[in-house]
This record gives C-alpha cells, sequence and structure tokens, in this order.
C-alpha cells in the first residue's frame, strides 16, 4: 500500500482515539457525579451547622435545667421557713413572702425559656435527621453514579487500547522520518496533519489550489522512484496550509 494511504489510516485512528479520549472527558456520569458530591459538600457544610445549633441548644436547655432546679430549691427553702414558725417578726415574715413571690415568678420564667429551648430541640433534631437522612441517599447516589463511571470509562479505555494497538501496527509500515514529520504537524493542525487533494483542491483546507501547483504535484514522481536527492510524492505539501497531501 501506497506509504501516504497507510499515513492516512494511522490519522483515522489517532482520530478515533482523540474523540474516544474526548468521550471519556465528557462522560454524562461524570458531570453527574461532580453535581452530587457538590451538592454533598453543601450538605456536609449544613449538617454540620445544624449539629453545633444542637448542641447550642442542649448547653441551653442544661443551663436552664440548672437554674430551675436551683430556684425550686431556694423557694422550697424559703417557703419552709416561712411556715415553719421559725420566723415571727412581721417584716421578716413580710421578706419571705416576697421572696418566695419572686422565686416563683423567676421559676415560672426560666419554666417558660426552658420550654421554647425543648422545642426548638426538637425542631432542630427534626431538621438534623432529615438532612442526614438526605446525606445517606446521596452517599448511595454517589456510590451508583461512581460504579456506573467506572463501567462506561473501562469500555471505553477497552476501546481506546485496542485503537492504539491496531494505530501501532499500521505505524510500524510507514518510514521514519515521514512518520516524524506527521507527528510534528499534527498539534500544528489539530491532528489533521494529512489530507487529500481531491482535484484541485486540499481536503485539509478545503481551499481550491492554482491549477499550476495542482499540475507539479501530480507530476512528482512515485514515492521511491525519485533520484536521490529529489522531491518525490511523499513530499508533497499543501501550499496553502502546509499540510501533507496525497495525490
Amino acid at each position: 500500500m501506497n506509504p501516504l494511504e497507510r499515513l492516512l489510516e494511522l490519522q483515522s485512528h489517532d482520530t478515533r482515539v482523540a474523540q474516544l479520549e474526548h468521550r471519556h472527558a465528557q462522560l454524562p456520569e461524570r458531570a453527574e457525579l461532580l453535581e452530587l458530591e457538590r451538592q454533598a459538600a453543601d450538605l456536609d457544610g449544613r449538617i454540620e451547622e445544624a449539629r453545633a445549633r444542637q448542641g447550642e441548644l442542649n448547653r441551653l436547655q442544661r443551663r436552664y435545667d440548672d437554674d430551675l432546679t436551683s430556684v425550686v430549691a431556694k423557694r422550697d427553702r424559703e417557703r419552709t421557713l416561712l411556715y415553719s414558725g421559725e420566723v415571727t417578726g412581721i417584716r421578716e415574715l413580710q421578706s419571705l413572702e416576697e421572696e418566695v413571690a419572686a422565686l416563683g415568678r423567676r421559676q415560672r420564667v426560666v419554666e417558660d425559656k426552658l420550654l421554647e429551648v425543648m422545642e426548638e430541640l426538637e425542631t432542630a433534631g427534626g431538621d438534623l435527621a432529615a438532612l442526614e437522612e438526605r446525606s445517606s441517599g446521596l452517599a448511595g447516589s454517589i456510590a451508583a453514579t461512581t460504579e456506573r463511571l467506572a463501567v462506561a470509562a473501562a469500555g471505553i479505555d477497552g476501546e481506546c487500547e485496542r485503537v492504539r494497538g491496531e494505530r501501532a501496527a499500521v505505524a510500524q509500515d510507514i518510514a521514519a522520518d515521514l512518520l516524524a514529520r506527521y507527528e510534528r504537524l499534527r498539534p500544528q493542525f489539530g491532528g489533521v496533519a494529512v489530507a487529500r487533494l481531491e482535484a484541485t483542491s486540499c481536503l485539509g483546507c478545503q481551499l481550491t489550489l492554482p491549477l499550476m501547483d495542482v499540475d507539479r504535484l501530480r507530476r512528482l514522481p512515485e514515492i521511491g522512484e525519485a533520484p536521490p536527492g529529489e522531491d518525490d510524492k511523499a513530499s508533497a505539501t499543501c501550499p496553502s496550509c502546509g499540510r501533507i497531501l496525497v495525490i
């Protein structure tokens, strides 16, 4: 086979590998996984905040519990003293009655605050449980999506490996200098370094070439038939874009 035809075949394998690599990078499972992980990270932040709020409410509840215990104990002592008969002075008795009444009022205030905190705790606990349940569901979705991504990626990797093997077999049939020239040109032309000359047009840049250039290119000797030091069809390039031309 014409070495340039083999070069076109090599290019088709390289194009296929590039397409597969692009598919690998753009797998929908990959984007889905990134979105799920973003949601999970956001949810982790909300769970941390909810746990911090719950901890704060627990500390507040303990403080009010301690306050209530202290107030009730003091009120009970003052009330016991009030009715014990040990205090007989009018002013002392009035002072004790006022203290008991004040402690009763204080008790009701603390009980109201404690009730509010307990209600907030119940709500916070429900919110936290809902967030943790959602987090568990997201973890399951992430695991399932990760598995689907691995399967899809493995399929593409296998196809890439097969195409690369075929590409290597083709490359063995191409002269080292021609192959090196192709590899050097590929990055300059987005991977398409070789193009056919169809009638008077380069299929690489899609431009019509001057008839004089086309005639000169077609008159080049076949590969291997040119005298030493002279050009043959293996050296043909598009005068417009510089791609290797297959005549």
